[in-house]
């Protein structure tokens, strides 16, 4: 006798063979289906658009050019051809990745950042933070003198590392930077924000500490030096000459006898 509603007609095919072979190959193109939509939808976003905390890349980060004197402690990380084979070392990020040296009295840093995410990134502070306390000036090494310049617009900070809390204000006005103000960063849209760090005396190490808001969620990241080091920073000798020095006025490195002497030595 023949089923007379559907229950019994789907109980009736669910007994034969075919019918199960038919079902498992609907089911496995659903999947197959629905994972290619899946890889269709992933490809059309953006790239990190799941990834919070990811919604800024450090692009880079270097000292910039004519921004001040660098002391180099070690006189073997300081055997340069000429003033010019000195000069472009200090602002080579592989070399300052690999030697020891500090910015002696002050010293502009450049950090460029870039959005990844569709939905804007919101930084709402950036600050630096000392890796420790500081200690006593460094005395000994050899100098290369590198004299600021000007430079195109930028959002222009300054830090006096040596203070008791140490904050970015701005180079314009002298107000807080981070106190009213945040930076917004779209998808591939960058920034470049310069820092000038300075020291009046002390040995300090430092980084910076972004805080910004990604898909409605707070985040912190930390910023370094090339190779993956603090920012170093100690105070300038005025009374006495170093050890050493590249100086603007002479092609080599001249003694501290010849810095001290008034005139330039004829063989610079």
């Amino acid at each position: 006798m023949r089923p007379r509603d559907g229950r019994g007609r789907v109980a009736s095919l669910l007994t034969k063979p075919a019918t199960w072979v038919v079902g498992v190959i609907l089911v496995a193109l659903g999947a197959t289906f629905s994972s290619g939509l899946q890889s269709l939808f992933a490809g059309l976003l953006p790239d990190g658009w799941s990834e919070p905390g990811d919604g800024i890349k450090v692009v880079d980060v270097r000292r910039q050019p004519l921004s001040g004197r660098v002391l180099i402690p070690d006189p073997e990380s300081a055997q340069f051809d000429d003033r010019a084979d000195a000069t472009s070392s200090v602002n080579d990020p592989e070399w300052e990745a690999e030697h020891e040296w500090y910015a002696a009295g002050y010293i502009t840093w450049e950090v460029t950042l870039v959005g990844r995410h569709s939905d804007p990134v919101v930084i709402t502070d950036l600050r630096p933070e000392r890796t420790g306390p500081c200690t006593e000036r460094l005395e000994a090494g050899t100098i290369v003198e590198d004299v600021p310049q000007g430079e195109g617009t930028k959002i222009e900070l300054k830090a006096a590392i040596d203070a008791k809390v140490p904050q970015l204000i701005s180079a314009d006005d002298g107000t807080a930077y981070f106190d009213d103000g945040t930076v917004t960063l779209a998808k591939g849209e960058t920034v470049v924000i310069s820092i000038e760090a300075t020291s009046q005396g002390p040995t300090c190490e430092w980084m910076l500490e972004a805080d910004y808001v990604d898909h409605g969620k707070r985040e912190t990241m930390t910023i370094k030096a090339p190779g993956d080091r603090p920012f170093a920073i100690t105070g300038l000798i005025d009374d006495r000459p170093y050890g050493a020095t590249w100086s603007v006025a002479c092609k080599r490195a001249m003694t501290p006898e010849e810095v001290d002497a008034i005139g330039i030595p004829a063989d610079c």
